[in-house]
């Protein structure tokens, strides 16, 4: 089952699991948004909420995992 979603704009993105490890606190500080508000989807298209998510799109090499406000309204210049 496919599922589609309206997004806001691409926030950032994670390179590897060891990026995500050592710069998700400040870019989630960054981007001026609590983790709730970002979607972040790896490269195969599933979203990741916590670490496992992240350990499976390592083991899968689904990276870059990146990162959209959840909401286009959560979207402004500061967040661009």
């Amino acid at each position: 089952m496919k599922l589609e979603l309206a997004i806001g704009a691409l926030l950032f993105s994670f390179s590897s699991k060891e990026n995500w490890i050592n710069t998700a606190q400040r870019k989630f500080r960054k981007c001026g948004l609590h983790s709730n508000a970002v979607l972040c989807i790896d490269a195969y298209g599933r979203i990741c909420t916590c670490g496992k998510d992240f350990e499976i799109a390592n083991d899968d090499d689904a990276f870059p995992v990146k990162c959209y406000a959840a909401r286009e309204e959560l979207t402004d210049a500061n967040h661009a």
